[in-house]
């Protein structure tokens, strides 16, 4: 199964850890994620894998033991996470969590051009990255509504 990730950080630096996106695509399911992060280019990058194999090990009837193949356009994580290109300080810290996954998943990382990255699609059409409150997603804490709601009978409701 082909599966898709970028990482960026959006500043001119991007060695300068400001705010960034991670993002991840499996087209043959439908699924689209892009998320705010804060760091590097780097830090941005591996995060995406990361994010996206974190995904894949909490939801494994979706992926149901498939092989993976990440596809990326950050060709110096795609060579370290390979072995194939020497490591940076900075990836030494993330590359421990990649083989402890790679025990786990069975998935390969290569390389892709930017334009073929359906991760990367659409990303700056997106608003900007802004703090917000913190949304609840659990239905049973919303509030129960005052008023019953009206029992609807055979009559003049369904023109009968």
């Amino acid at each position: 199964m082909q599966c898709f990730v970028y990482g960026s950080n959006l500043d001119q630096d991007s060695a300068r850890r400001c705010r960034g996106i991670v993002a991840f695509a499996v087209p043959d399911i439908g699924l689209s994620f892009k998320g705010g992060f804060v760091g590097s280019q780097t830090e941005c990058e591996y995060m995406s894998l990361l994010t996206f194999l974190r995904f894949v090990e909490q939801n494994p009837k979706v992926f149901d033991g498939s092989r993976l193949d990440i596809l990326s356009d950050a060709a110096a994580m795609v060579y370290q996470v390979s072995g194939r290109a020497p490591t940076t300080s900075l990836a030494d810290r993330y590359l421990p969590t990649v083989k402890h996954f790679r025990k786990k998943l069975n998935f390969s990382v290569f390389w892709i051009p930017q334009k073929d990255n359906s991760a990367f699609e659409g990303i700056y059409h997106l608003p900007p990255l802004k703090s917000a409150p913190p949304i609840n997603t659990r239905l049973t804490d919303a509030p129960k509504p005052k008023k019953q709601a009206t029992e609807l009978k055979r009559g003049r409701h369904f023109g009968i």
